[in-house]
């Protein structure tokens, strides 16, 4: 479901005029891994403001992970991503943050070597990152300058992390290939059954794929070959 404040689509993306279009909110947990104009995401949101808004609802469940996949044919900085991860628990109809994630540190510049870029959101210490989850939103905002230069989306201070990287903010979105929630498969779950914790318990795995190795059309079973490294025990939404 989008929510209240959602940009919608790049006008280049099918979807703008269907959000349930193959290039659309479908894309996102297709498995399919993404490429060409897939999941790509609005330009142009406010400093401060997401440019896609979604939510997720499901019936009760154990979360061991939560992945989520970005990349662009271009190799440049629409490969970066920047999320913010809000979940509910027991159908409350309450969201608490879980946690705000960049792929990158601002600065980082994608000059055509990168494609692809792979975030794992865990536990460090290899127990549950959320338990009796029954929704999730997740807020995507802009990660470039049109140099390829990863940036926070806030002018100023970053209220996440309490830091201003001295960039303005971003305006270029990313192409969000894949969004998968692992679930929890044989992991002991705490008593308490709550959430283990919010961003300073969880560690961010990032893995790229060099553009370099996959400077080739894409296909079916190149989105296979990636898709495979990352989609054992993915739960559907």
């Amino acid at each position: 479901t989008e929510l209240p404040g959602d940009l919608g689509w790049h006008p280049a993306n099918p979807a703008s005029g269907d959000s349930l279009n193959p290039n659309g909110l479908p894309a996102f947990t297709d498995g399919l891994g993404g490429g060409g104009i897939i999941g790509l995401l609005n330009d142009f949101p406010p400093a401060g403001a997401p440019t896609k808004r979604i939510q997720y609802d499901f019936a009760p469940t154990d979360i061991d992970s939560i992945r989520i996949l970005t990349g662009t044919d271009g190799a440049d900085g629409r490969v970066f991503s920047t999320t913010v991860v809000s979940y509910e628990t027991g159908n409350s109809g309450s969201f608490n943050t879980l946690g705000y994630f960049q792929s990158d540190p601002s600065g980082t510049i994608n000059a055509g070597q990168w494609r692809s870029t792979f975030v794992s959101i865990h536990d460090d210490g290899g127990g549950l990152l959320a338990a009796n989850v029954t929704g999730l939103i997740f807020e995507f905002y802009a990660v470039d300058n049109t140099g390829g230069q990863m940036r926070d989306p806030f002018d100023g201070v970053n209220p996440f992390t309490g830091v201003d990287d001295s960039l303005t903010a971003p305006i270029v979105a990313p192409l969000v290939w894949e969004i998968d929630v692992v679930e929890a498969r044989g992991i002991p779950e705490p008593a308490s059954a709550m959430l283990l914790g919010l961003a300073t318990l969880t560690l961010v795995h990032r893995r790229r794929q060099s553009a370099r190795i996959h400077n080739m059309p894409h296909n079916k079973n190149h989105r296979e070959q990636q898709r495979s490294r990352w989609s054992d025990s993915c739960s559907s939404f």
